[in-house]
């Protein structure tokens, strides 16, 4: 008994040495999209530093890179162009070859690259699969339980990401098409990978505040509340010259 006792408790010690001890700062946002939680992975007698990773692909899909190193404004992705973050993470040449796949066959490439300040590349790749326009939503539409709080966990117009706490327990989105429109306008949104709690969203390119936020699931509105903007980052950074 006495031996299985012992056994147990190394292995139990054994467990406890394998985890994940995240920085208690935050999130570490840069102004070319990537944003990274840094965390300490223990493994067994060896300790690695990590950054949890979460980018926002040209054609609107998500990318959660693991990097092998702690995440600053020190670290070479940190100033590294979109078009670099492109090709490492979502695996395209750069940024206007994807919107030009993206294009409508009757529109050329560059007005999607000069697009007016209502429409972004983004928007118009999950267009065809969103549900009708903010303006056809009545509030009296909301028939089913709410995905989100309707509170604003972070909101930072510099790397235009917006997170919102879900609701607990957390919905089953299996199979389900969630659309998000901030100030009528579409967005792409995916759970949070470093906090599982949170739907994190891309901030339209112009957006006024007080901003009215719609959620639909299957074309239901489900939520459907303003956000006033208060604590909203906006950091103006001078391009340096040459």
């Amino acid at each position: 008994m006495t031996r299985k006792i012992k056994l147990v408790l190394v292995l139990s010690a054994f467990l406890l040495s394998m985890c994940r001890a995240y920085d208690q700062n935050g999130t570490v946002a840069s102004i070319n999209g990537l944003s990274c939680q840094n965390y300490t992975d223990y493994g067994f007698l060896k300790r690695s530093e990590r950054a949890a990773c979460f980018y926002v692909c040209p054609d609107g899909t998500v990318a959660q890179p693991d990097i092998s190193e702690n995440f600053s404004d020190s670290s070479s992705l940190y100033t590294a162009p979109k078009k670099d973050l492109d090709t490492q993470f979502c695996g395209v040449a750069s940024l206007p070859t994807a919107t030009q796949q993206l294009a409508s066959t009757s529109a050329p490439a560059t007005p999607l690259v000069t697009a007016s300040p209502t429409t972004s590349p983004i928007a118009s790749a999950t267009a065809t699969v969103q549900a009708s326009p903010v303006a056809e939503i009545s509030p009296t539409a909301q028939t089913r339980s709410p995905l989100l709080t309707g509170d604003v966990t972070m909101c930072d117009q510099t790397t235009d990401l917006i997170s919102f706490r879900i609701v607990k327990p957390a919905p089953d989105f299996t199979d389900k098409l969630v659309t998000v429109q901030i100030s009528e306008q579409e967005t792409t949104c995916a759970v949070n990978p470093v906090n599982t709690s949170l739907l994190t969203c891309t901030l339209p390119s112009v957006v006024t505040f007080p901003a009215r936020v719609v959620v639909s699931l299957d074309g239901a509105v489900v939520n459907d509340f303003p956000y006033d903007g208060i604590g909203c980052i906006l950091v103006d950074t001078p391009i340096p010259s040459p």
